[in-house]
């Protein structure tokens, strides 16, 4: 570098710093990411914040554009285990299968990773606004939404090939539960397989049952499927570590032993 361009050099540089400095001072860098993330969920949460601002019970569903730019932005509170399930579901079908998403909430995970193969999906939702946010925003050709309670309506099809139901059991008592995975069992078809997920430890206060470790889980679901498997996985999210169980049940064991994942 000739001695021109290296002082030209060195000139940018020192101005730079303080350019930068007065950036931050004034919104910019981090400053202008963090007033774009809070504009956003101002814009996403806006209706929810208006109905829950009086009350300890969070929503009943997650609108997943959130968790898209937390993950995005690398909001130190978010982590990769919102992602995970929907991997490990994905993983287990084939093309041509029929799928039902229990509790699908937004749709956000359903249209995107559990349609990918599927023939057919179908997202079932107790809650009005979340099959109606999930028909606005994750529509796809091969899947169908419907408002229906897992517990007392029958499922939309006699058979599925695979049954997912992610973050919901501690948010039914232990009889609907059971009454849920029973209904799951019988729905299955001979070699299908029921994958799912459920955070260890104490949950918020909308919960009507926790689980400690995946011993309490494997008692649940043992009863009412031949083959269980499991595995824990620990996610630091920044603010606390949050312990997440991953299931897979099935009378056969041959979809899950031909899969990469192993419990």
């Amino acid at each position: 570098m000739t001695a021109p361009a290296l002082r030209r050099a060195r000139l940018r540089r020192t101005l730079g710093r303080p350019l930068r400095i007065v950036e931050h001072a004034i919104g910019g860098g981090r400053l202008r990411e963090r007033a774009l993330l809070g504009a956003l969920r101002a814009h996403y949460r806006s209706r929810l914040r208006r109905d829950w601002l009086w009350t300890d019970e969070p929503p009943h569903f997650f609108d997943h554009r959130i968790g898209a730019f937390d993950l995005a932005f690398g909001d130190a509170g978010s982590g990769p285990y919102p992602w995970s399930r929907a991997f490990f579901a994905a993983e287990v079908i084939r093309e041509g299968d029929a799928v039902l998403d229990l509790g699908c909430g937004d749709g956000f995970f359903t249209a995107r990773f559990l349609a990918a193969r599927a023939a057919h999906v179908d997202g079932i939702d107790v809650d009005p606004d979340a099959i109606e946010t999930a028909r606005r925003e994750n529509a796809a050709p091969n899947v169908a939404y419907r408002l229906a309670d897992a517990v007392a309506d029958a499922f939309p099809r006699d058979r599925y090939d695979v049954v997912v139901w992610d973050g919901a059991l501690g948010h039914f008592s232990p009889e609907a539960t059971a009454a849920v995975l029973g209904k799951v069992r019988d729905a299955l078809a001979p070699d299908g397989i029921f994958c799912g997920s459920e955070s260890l430890g104490h949950e918020g206060v909308d919960h009507l049952q926790f689980f400690a470790s995946t011993d309490d889980l494997r008692a649940l679901l043992a009863p009412h499927f031949r083959h269980v498997w499991l595995r824990e996985v620990a996610y630091r999210t920044g603010r606390h570590d949050r312990r997440e169980a991953f299931w897979r049940a099935a009378a056969d064991p041959a979809r899950h032993e031909g899969s990469s994942w192993r419990a």
